[in-house]
């Protein structure tokens, strides 16, 4: 998971919210929903609120991190909705409507995965582990072989766009560490982040930190 900061909700949710205050979620118009996933995806860069693999409008879902059942006074608060991806039985469509400790509006599920070059992840806290069971991010290769395999494969081709074979990256060199690092936190022109790459961010914050 990556950090994600809620900005404002669309204008138009806002304009819908006020002519319809008894309705729902479920009453919103197709164009409204395509508009909240636009503005999400807009502000996680690109990516997958929970496995950060990229996502478009067309190949992603509007995500209630409180789910609608379970809070239904929030189904139309756009701070209560992520866009998450639309792989069967991972993220979104893995967790349904079983709550999430941790969140990717928590600052900790930075801090709280950690990621391996391996492409597997485990949780340093309960909630973290509770969580990436639940939304089935690949805790063992045999709980998500094909996530797994497809981080490993982005993480490696990021490290070889900075021309460093991943087997010979040096977690002894910080300085190659820290630019590396800095590279893959920018956006690129068109404002999305490289897939998986806050993966190889906490691999390397990680070992930074701990070194």
């Amino acid at each position: 998971m990556r950090k994600i900061d809620k900005g404002m909700e669309p204008a138009s949710l806002t304009s819908f919210k006020r002519s319809n205050r008894t309705l729902g979620y479920r009453d919103l118009p197709p164009q409204e929903r395509q508009s909240i996933r636009s503005s999400c995806i807009s502000e996680q860069y690109g990516l997958c609120a929970y496995c950060c693999q990229s996502i478009t409008v067309d190949n992603a879902h509007n995500e209630h991190l409180e789910a609608q059942d379970s809070a239904p006074n929030r189904t139309l608060e756009f701070s209560n909705i992520v866009a998450s991806c639309q792989h069967a039985q991972q993220c979104g469509h893995g967790r349904k409507t079983r709550q999430l400790p941790l969140t990717p509006l928590m600052a900790e599920c930075e801090t709280e995965l950690k990621f391996y070059l391996s492409g597997l992840v485990e949780g340093k806290t309960e909630r973290a582990r509770i969580s990436i069971e639940t939304l089935n991010l690949g805790h063992t290769e045999s709980s998500n072989r094909t996530l797994v395999s497809r981080r490993k494969a982005m993480v490696d081709a990021l490290i070889y766009s900075q021309s460093v074979p991943p087997d010979d990256l040096q977690f002894e060199d910080e300085e190659l560490l820290n630019l590396l690092l800095e590279d893959l936190k920018v956006p690129n022109a068109a404002q999305c982040l490289q897939p998986f790459s806050p993966v190889l961010v906490n691999v390397i914050h990680h070992f930074l930190t701990q070194a």
